[in-house]
């Protein structure tokens, strides 16, 4: 039987494997990277925010990825590589539908919500079309001199004082031994079946699940709100540039626009007041202006379906051993709303290869991951209370607007007191403040908790309770629900 022996095995050559396994690489470690399908390829998780972008030119600074680093933000993404396909992400945008009846503009901007995330076009942040981005990272693993082994199944892995993987590569069976694996399949999760890890979903609060796919020709929604006779000076940047959210009775919709003319649609239901089955024609049609834009629009070459969810939240028991780590991607996933899984994943690679570049080979290694894994499984927590709110809230624009304020408060201090304090140990959204953490348990808890809802007050309870992090001026914009950008640049 044909051996190899890698020092560390990487499953799955999406963005997040493949920046892992170019980073092991300068850092002196053997890799081979293990992936059951081939670039390109049809996946979501499209949507970047500052966050992610502080994240990923930290490591390209940091490990010398020079060729990466221009992903980071939209105008030097395209004049390096305009042949990747993505997208201008200036914010996001909120627009609330009534069933039954088009869309209607209020001049008060009753009904919608833009929040600006970059001050400008250029410094923009992205929107990842993963099928070009993903064969991206895989080729600079390659033009490193990394072997990627495509169409590669995982039989078994189990754990020793090396580990032994079984594979499946051009129709034979390799054998392989590995110091270290770690799993970048996301929802694939190959490690955590291997090792039969327990799934601990119904630790989450957030219960839904989604359809999705790729359309072309979808008309721009600021286009259908003209033709509404909506004006749109006081939006501080296009609204489809963005992620874009359509808020429905029983969830919501996004719209992720690229610039190769397709854009990345999807509902995301709660489960616990959708229908037990729906599908794509019978959610759009109550909507009508939504269904009018999809009239025009058809089905991309790839997925070219509708693809359907069960539950989408995932926690695994267990994140990391002694040997091996889950990327957060794959230890677990919340929900699309606030976009919080590139921005994860990116934070995640950044914590564990410090240990990597610090502890490996040392005592100090199992403490590290499972400091590791406990920061994750923070992480997941706290996104799981701030997205749960939200959809507690979702019945109520003014209520929701008020709600989505604890978690643009978390991603702005996280931004601010990593540009401006140069702290780098912070978790994701603030989820090691014990302050902020406390609040979005409290206001989760009484959302989900509360009867008839006096609607001014839990807004004022909002205000006040993130005053202390709330250095971009929310709640108290010039034009109502129209957030200029304010906070820091980097």
């Amino acid at each position: 039987m044909p051996r190899r022996s890698p020092r560390i095995a990487v499953l799955g050559s999406g963005f997040a494997g493949s920046l892992c396994a170019l980073i092991l690489n300068r850092l002196g470690h053997d890799v081979l990277v293990i992936d059951r399908a081939r670039h390109p390829r049809f996946a979501i998780g499209e949507s970047s925010t500052p966050t992610a972008n502080l994240a990923l030119l930290a490591l390209c600074d940091r490990y010398g990825l020079p060729a990466i680093r221009p992903l980071a933000k939209y105008g030097s993404w395209q004049a390096r590589y305009p042949q990747i396909a993505g997208g201008r992400k200036r914010g996001f945008s909120y627009f609330q539908h009534t069933p039954g009846r088009p869309f209607e503009p209020d001049p008060a901007h009753g009904n919608e919500l833009l929040v600006a995330a970059s001050p400008d076009d250029l410094q923009s942040d992205t929107q990842w079309f993963r099928a070009d981005v993903d064969a991206f990272f895989a080729d600079q693993v390659r033009e490193a001199g990394i072997p990627i082994w495509e169409d590669t199944s995982l039989l078994a892995a189990t754990p020793g004082a090396r580990w032994r993987l079984e594979v499946v590569r051009d129709g034979r069976t390799v054998d392989l031994d590995a110091a270290f694996v770690i799993d970048a399949t996301g929802p694939g999760g190959a490690l955590a079946q291997a090792l039969h890890l327990p799934d601990e979903r119904d630790l989450l609060h957030t219960q839904s699940r989604a359809l999705y796919t790729h359309v072309e020709g979808l008309p721009t929604w600021a286009s259908q709100l003209a033709r509404a006779g909506a004006s749109l000076q006081d939006h501080p940047f296009a609204c489809d540039d963005a992620a874009l959210h359509h808020l429905l009775e029983a969830g919501w919709m996004w719209w992720i626009r690229f610039n190769n003319g397709l854009t990345s649609a999807g509902f995301v239901l709660d489960t616990r007041s959708a229908p037990a089955e729906s599908d794509w024609a019978s959610l759009l049609a109550p909507y009508p202006s939504l269904d009018a834009g999809f009239a025009e629009a058809r089905l991309a070459d790839r997925p070219g379906a509708v693809v359907q969810t069960g539950r989408l939240q995932r926690l695994s028991a267990r994140i990391a051993g002694d040997t091996w780590a889950l990327l957060p991607h794959a230890a677990g996933f919340v929900d699309p709303l606030h976009s919080t899984g590139i921005a994860h994943t990116l934070l995640g690679i950044e914590r564990l290869m410090r240990i990597f570049e610090r502890s490996w080979g040392r005592p100090a290694l199992p403490a590290k991951l499972a400091g590791y894994a406990a920061s994750v499984r923070e992480e997941l927590r706290h996104v799981d209370r701030i997205v749960d709110a939200g959809y507690a809230a979702m019945g109520d624009f003014r209520l929701f607007t008020a709600t989505t304020m604890l978690y643009f408060a978390a991603a702005i201090a996280y931004e601010e007191r990593r540009i401006k304090a140069g702290v780098e140990d912070d978790l994701l959204l603030m989820a090691n403040d014990p302050g902020l953490r406390g609040i979005v348990a409290n206001f989760h808890r009484s959302l989900r908790e509360a009867g008839p809802r006096d609607v001014p007050a839990i807004e004022a309870a909002i205000e006040a309770a993130i005053r202390p992090y709330n250095t971009a001026g929310l709640f108290a914009p010039a034009a109502p629900n129209m957030y200029a950008y304010t906070a820091a640049t980097f």
